[in-house]
């Protein structure tokens, strides 16, 4: 009994922040089992730790070889699918365009939103990210036009002057429009200010 109570409460403490991966018992332990690969409408995604400087490059090269309004607009989308080997951010058999993500997470029952861009909320996002492995999403509300980035897992963190000298998350943003698009830098490089940007992640 006392071996039970104690492997109900393991589960119970490592989905507090709605880890969704597969739990197995091996050996009397609890482990994660991350799965290789996830097949979703007849594709099959794997797992990619380059996952997002692999699209940054195919992203590049979409929009020198691509031209007009609506193009390379789902390698955001494809490379969180294919880094954390999920299928929450495609439709069908296409990825969502960055643009349609926002209204997408708003209609997945598997993400949640932690909040505006504060201190508070960002701890509990890199808590998500680097101790559960779980993607983080952020985007602008309120703005001209959407714009979306992914948080980089276990990365460095920038003191930004221009956002009141606070320290933030290196992030993946893929612009449409700039040619100065990265994997790596602090968030402040992918907006203008902290005001209006909404954090979500994955349960």
């Amino acid at each position: 009994m006392k071996k039970i109570f104690s492997t109900t409460m393991i589960i119970i403490l490592f989905y507090s922040c709605g880890n969704s991966n597969q739990l197995t018992k091996n050996n009397n332990e609890i482990k994660t089992n991350y799965p290789e690969n996830v097949v979703v409408s007849n594709q099959t995604i794997s797992k990619n730790t380059n996952a997002f400087e692999d699209n940054l490059i195919e992203f590049n090269n979409c929009k020198i070889n691509e031209h007009g309004k609506g193009k390379c607009k789902e390698y955001l989308s494809k490379a969180v699918c294919e880094y954390y080997g999920i299928d929450d951010l495609t439709d069908g058999q296409n990825y969502v365009k960055y643009d349609k993500i926002p209204e997408k997470l708003k209609e997945l029952g598997s993400w949640k939103n932690i909040g505006k861009f504060n201190d508070e909320n960002l701890k509990e996002a890199l808590n998500c990210l680097n101790n559960l492995g779980n993607p983080v999403l952020i985007f602008n509300e309120d703005d001209s036009y959407v714009h979306v980035v992914a948080l980089k897992p276990n990365d460095k963190l920038f003191k930004s002057g221009k956002w009141g000298n606070i320290s933030v998350p290196s992030c993946v943003s893929y612009f449409p429009r700039r040619k100065d698009s990265f994997s790596g830098k602090g968030i402040n490089y992918a907006f203008k200010s902290a005001k209006n940007l909404s954090i979500w992640t994955k349960k």
